[in-house]
């Protein structure tokens, strides 16, 4: 879903949803909020880049966080983040997803971005 203000993109695996995205449109720069559900309680994990849809390829973090007791977190970030997730800008699109482990530690891709 995409307004003049808003963009919604939904994270999942498995074919299920799981995470709910949404880029606030600042201008040049967007807030990204993302309300991620379906990890592991208590680990570690960001919120990544990655260069096919897939997860594969070369992965950028975008934000680091813990879930809590449920599995669950609410992520914020800051950047030019839709017009790399939508293919705007003249460099080459890149996709949500959702990694295992810390910054120093990084794992396996949990959640990619749905079609």
């Amino acid at each position: 879903m995409r307004d003049a203000n808003k963009t919604k993109l939904i994270l999942g695996a498995g074919g299920k949803a799981l995470t709910t995205v949404a880029l606030f449109d600042q201008g040049l720069t967007q807030i990204l909020q993302a309300g991620v559900t379906g990890l592991l309680p208590k680990h570690p994990y960001q919120l990544v880049l990655s260069a096919n849809p897939d997860g594969s390829g070369t992965v950028e973090p975008l934000a680091s966080f813990m879930t809590n007791p449920t599995g669950s977190a609410v992520v914020n970030t800051t950047g030019p983040i839709r017009q790399i997730v939508q293919g705007d800008v003249p460099v080459a699109r890149r996709y949500l997803g959702i990694r295992e482990g810390a910054p120093n530690t990084p794992g396996a891709i949990v959640q990619v971005q749905q079609p």
